[in-house]
């Protein structure tokens, strides 16, 4: 019989005498003395290159991943094999030239089982979809790309891997089966493959529904909620449902802590869609259900900071982000304190303060790199493309921008498409090549007309990087993007794109649009609407 997920082997008795683990922490398992750990991120590197990569590799290619800025590139790779070979002893074999691994008799490699969807030994099955060097990856760009495709393949195999191996039946046996799966739903999610892990959300919501449970229930819907709407559609109407209908769960139920979470992504689904009001009332909702604990109160300031940016009221949404941050670092929630510092970075920015974004810009980086948060990077590398643009240094903005659209396409993120492609345009333009930037900018705009799912502040933001490109090049074109600006701005109460579309018609000439954003700039609180 197969073994189980338990460590225990087909007899029945102890499970494989080594277990090497690079899903999750990269680390070696066995039952006799604690093998050394090797020194540096690099030697994981390689050990996961070769054990997740079909055939041979050739030297010179982990080198070019691993080492493309080493003096000697050879001797870097020889020491770092050296360091592996010490870490798994016997257990995995590497040599020749191209690079070759052999898997010692009884030793266990939980990315392999994965890859070849066998049911796993001497490592559970709950964490075959965590992702692959966890916290562990080493600070090299070419290797960065390749980890990422890998750890989108290996979510998708990890999760093949849990419903083929899981127990049968037609629903979980118990609340915790069903929490079980929310919490593998998200692992999912977090790896970059957001589809697969709202997919079992949703499988955990159907199940929780056929135990009948409104507990885990409100919880299962809660999640799939905020998962889809972040990860998938902003604005989608099935999402918002689920969310409606955990609130209303959870408010019978006395679950505080789903109540808040509920409401407070109800607030970012009425921002996504242009509804600041109606986001506002959502979060002072979501404010009562959180109470004192400062987890929730976190992430309701940070989604009412989000919601108050282009309001009028950044200097309010300035103050909101950073309460965010505080609570989340008081909290111990490291995700979320990066979330509210690359949103409070998007604020300052809003308002001109430059260098106080760049410092948020850079701890967001540096935070979202520990985690290993690749479906975040795309956002915080748009906001650090902003940063060096803002900063003269064109061919580097365009550099981080271009590899941010690269992984925002393979992530299939709308939002993050988006705003790749608004960074590029504004680089490309200003390297040269301002119709071409209009044109792609334009092309990217029409998109977003016919995609639901892009929030409603980043057309907006499109629109207006549009008018500034297009000013030079057809005064008629730039004229009517303006106004179309300024009756999306009114139409969605994101009233500080009406100041800039009246500064753009100003800037074309129109006798009366330096009077109209004069008056429109003067009741909002950023500095950047005055200058």
């Amino acid at each position: 019989m197969e073994p189980d997920d338990t460590g225990r082997g087909d007899d029945g008795g102890e499970g494989p005498a080594v277990v090497v683990r690079l899903l999750g922490p990269p680390r070696v398992e066995t039952r006799g003395p604690r093998p050394p750990v090797p020194r540096g991120r690099k030697p994981w590197a390689l050990l996961a290159l070769l054990l997740t990569t079909t055939g041979p590799v050739p030297r010179g290619r982990v080198q070019e991943l691993l080492f493309p800025d080493a003096e000697d590139p050879q001797a870097a790779l020889r020491w770092t094999l050296s360091q592996v070979r010490r870490a798994v002893g016997d257990a995995v074999r590497l040599e020749g030239d191209p690079l070759t691994c052999e898997i010692a008799e009884g030793v266990r490699v939980d990315v392999v089982d994965v890859l070849a969807g066998r049911a796993p030994a001497g490592w559970p099955l709950a964490e075959a979809t965590l992702p692959l060097l966890e916290c562990a990856e080493p600070d090299v760009p070419e290797f960065a790309a390749w980890l990422h495709g890998r750890r989108h393949g290996l979510a998708r195999a990890g999760a093949r891997l849990q419903r083929r191996h899981r127990p049968r039946g037609s629903s979980p046996a118990s609340r915790s089966a069903v929490r079980e799966l929310v919490r593998v739903g998200e692992q999912v999610m977090d790896s970059g493959a957001a589809r697969d892990g709202t997919a079992i959300l949703a499988g955990a919501v159907r199940r929780a529904r056929e135990l009948g449970d409104d507990v885990v229930l409100a919880e299962a819907l809660a999640h799939y909620g905020r998962g889809y709407v972040h990860a998938v559609a902003s604005t989608d109407p099935g999402a918002a449902a689920a969310l409606r209908e955990a609130d209303r769960l959870a408010t019978r139920e006395g679950l505080a802590d789903i109540a808040s979470l509920a409401r407070r992504e109800l607030g970012f689904v009425a921002t996504a869609t242009g509804d600041p009001t109606a986001a506002l009332r959502w979060l002072e909702s979501a404010d009562v259900a959180a109470g004192e604990r400062p987890e929730q109160r976190a992430g309701v300031a940070h989604v009412r900071g989000f919601a108050l940016i282009d309001t009028g009221l950044s200097e309010w949404a300035v103050r909101e982000l950073d309460a965010a941050v505080a609570l989340a670092e008081t909290a111990d929630r490291p995700r979320a304190f990066t979330a509210a510092v690359a949103m409070r970075a998007r604020a300052r920015l809003q308002r001109g303060e430059d260098e106080a974004a760049a410092s948020d810009v850079a701890e967001a980086r540096r935070m979202a790199s520990e985690l290993g948060w690749t479906s975040m990077r795309p956002w915080i590398d748009v906001l650090h493309g902003e940063v060096l643009l803002r900063e003269g240094r064109l061919a580097e903005a365009e550099a981080v921008l271009a590899d941010a659209h690269t992984l925002a396409e393979v992530l299939d993120d709308a939002c993050w498409i988006a705003l790749t492609s608004r960074g590029l345009a504004v680089a490309r333009a200003r390297l040269g090549n301002p119709a071409a930037a209009a044109t792609a900018l334009d092309g990217a705009c029409a998109t977003l007309v016919a995609d639901a799912d892009v929030c409603c502040w980043i057309e907006l933001h499109l629109r207006d990087t549009l008018c500034g490109i297009t000013a030079d090049l057809d005064r008629d074109a730039a004229l009517r993007e303006a106004a179309l600006l300024a009756r999306r701005a009114d139409h969605t109460g994101l009233a500080e794109y009406a100041v800039r579309a009246a500064r753009h018609r100003a800037r074309l000439g129109d006798p009366d649009a330096a009077a109209d954003a004069w008056a429109r700039a003067l009741p909002h609180d950023n500095p950047a609407l005055l200058r």
